[in-house]
C-alpha cells in the first residue's frame, strides 16, 4: 500500500534548509548539525575552523584571532602563545628560550642586557650595576680593577 504525500508535508519534505541535520543544497552546506547553536563546530552550516575569528565552544580552540599566523599571541593551531612556549611571540616577546629560568640570556621573554641591574647572560656579566656609566666600579658589566688602564671607582684608585 502506498500513501501519497499531500499538503504541508510535501512542502516540508522537499525543503532542504540549514539546520535540518542533513548536509545538502549541492555543496552549499559544509556541515549541518541540526541546530542553530553558534561556534559548536558548525555555525550557519559552515564548519568552524581555526582562523575564522570565532572560538569554538567545543574546547578545540583556546583562541582564534582570525588568521593562522603564529607569533601574534594565538598560534596557527589556535592555542594561546605564552612566554616559555619555545615560540617567539612578535607582539610581546623579545626572545624565547623555551623556559622560565631567569638570567640565562632571556628573562621573562625580554633580552638580558648589560645595564639592566641583574648579573645575567649565562655568566657573560661579572657585574651589573643597573647603568651604563663607566668607571663606577662596574664598566660594561666588567668589574673595574686597578691596572685596567682606566682611573675608576670614583677616583679611589
Amino acid at each position: 500500500m502506498m500513501f501519497a504525500a499531500t499538503g504541508p508535508l510535501t512542502t516540508l519534505a522537499l525543503r532542504k534548509v540549514c539546520g535540518d541535520g542533513v548536509v545538502n543544497n549541492n555543496g552549499a552546506e559544509e556541515c549541518d548539525d541540526g541546530n542553530s547553536i553558534n561556534d559548536d563546530g558548525c555555525t550557519g552550516c559552515v564548519s568552524d575552523v581555526c582562523g575564522d575569528g570565532r572560538i569554538t565552544n567545543t574546547g578545540a580552540e583556546e583562541c582564534d584571532d582570525g588568521n593562522t599566523d603564529s607569533g601574534d599571541g594565538c598560534s596557527s593551531l589556535c592555542v594561546t602563545e605564552f612566554c616559555g612556549d619555545g615560540q617567539v611571540n612578535d607582539v610581546t616577546e623579545e626572545c624565547e628560550d623555551g623556559n622560565t629560568i631567569d638570567n640565562d640570556g632571556c628573562t621573562s621573554c625580554i633580552l638580558d642586557v648589560c645595564g639592566d641591574g641583574t648579573v645575567n647572560n649565562a655568566g657573560a656579566e661579572a657585574c651589573d650595576d643597573g647603568n651604563t656609566v663607566d668607571a663606577d666600579g662596574c664598566t660594561s658589566c666588567t668589574i673595574d680593577f686597578c691596572g685596567d688602564g682606566v682611573v675608576n671607582n670614583n677616583n679611589t684608585e
